[in-house]
């Protein structure tokens, strides 16, 4: 795997921004001062600042405060024994003031109306009584605020619905997963992610780590119907011993464990959200759970290019808890 100097630098810049990335998406509800972060990346604040809007896409301060505002819309959905006050604290945010201020200029609806309007265990509960039409039931469960938010998906909805087959899920404890890992900025497909799965696999082949039994997912830390297309985030994977650390390839995390539903699948390509909606309508919906905010991953079982007929074959994560608590 032969590299030019040029990207050999960007390699090594990447790889110190994404340890930040990863501080921030599992401290967000700390105090995360420019300084702190930079020490983390080991840069200088002003060189940190100035590579991170460059390699990103928008300032630290945005990014901090997009994944604030994605995980509280996530919990003001679903955790409704909890006020907005409590919500805003756990987000990271100063003040209930401060969050209502900003979610409204992000979303253009007030923290408010999401808690009073959209409720998963109402929605859960109807759906179940079969009291709504199937497009009542999409637009439920796009959870489109004001045109804010659009999924797109109306059409994988549409198919899951006329299939309304069950989905076989098993309910598992998993441990933290110790991976190295290539992140991806942009859109969740084939031809965007391939490249990436190519390359961590010309990495692990000489380790021989597939071989030795490692696992190889994709870690998804952004909602398509929240998420602005070019600024998601999915973590190519393998899992990795002790013993393996940091390169210039890849950077090392630990991907949370913890309670899934798991659904077996053999999909065509570029089937995976197809297979995710398949999951919550037709399992989630009546499971007597609810999504837990814990990133969803995809365990991979085979090279989708050598299968006769291009289908892969994965495990989709979902994390979960009671809905009754």
């Amino acid at each position: 795997m032969s590299i030019s100097s040029d990207e050999r630098r960007r390699q090594e810049y990447r790889s110190r921004l994404n340890r930040a990335i990863d501080y921030i998406q599992n401290h967000y509800d700390e105090e995360l001062s420019l300084t702190r972060l930079a020490e983390i990346a080991c840069f200088s604040k002003f060189h940190f600042h100035r590579l991170f809007l460059f390699l990103v896409g928008e300032t630290v301060s945005d990014f901090v405060r997009r994944i604030r505002l994605e995980k509280s819309l996530h919990k003001l959905v679903l955790d409704k024994g909890k006020s907005i006050t409590e919500i805003a604290i756990e987000c990271g945010f100063s003040s209930s003031q401060n969050f209502a201020k900003i979610f409204k200029t992000q979303y253009g609806v007030t923290p408010s109306f999401i808690k009073a309007t959209y409720d998963f265990e109402n929605t859960a509960t109807t759906m179940m009584k079969n009291l709504v039409s199937n497009d009542e039931r999409k637009a439920q469960q796009a959870v489109a605020i004001d045109n804010h938010f659009q999924t797109g998906y109306e059409s994988h909805i549409d198919e899951s619905l006329h299939k309304q087959t069950d989905a076989e899920v098993k309910i598992v404890d998993a441990p933290d997963f110790r991976v190295a890992y290539i992140r991806n900025h942009g859109p969740y497909n084939k031809e965007a992610l391939l490249p990436s799965f190519t390359k961590l696999h010309q990495w692990a082949e000489p380790k021989q780590l597939i071989e030795k039994g490692s696992i190889v997912l994709g870690a998804i830390w952004s909602k398509p119907d929240v998420t602005p297309e070019d600024k998601m985030i999915f973590d190519t994977c393998i899992t990795v011993p002790k013993s393996i650390n940091a390169d210039k390839w890849v950077n090392i995390q630990m991907l949370p464990g913890g309670k899934f539903a798991v659904y077996h699948c053999e999909i065509e390509s570029n089937g995976e959200i197809e297979a995710w909606i398949h999951l919550v309508l037709n399992w989630l919906i009546s499971s007597g759970y609810q999504p837990d905010d814990r990133p969803l991953y995809q365990i991979y079982y085979n090279d989708l290019e050598t299968h006769p007929l291009k289908h892969q074959i994965l495990d989709l994560y979902l994390p979960i808890k009671p809905l009754y608590e």
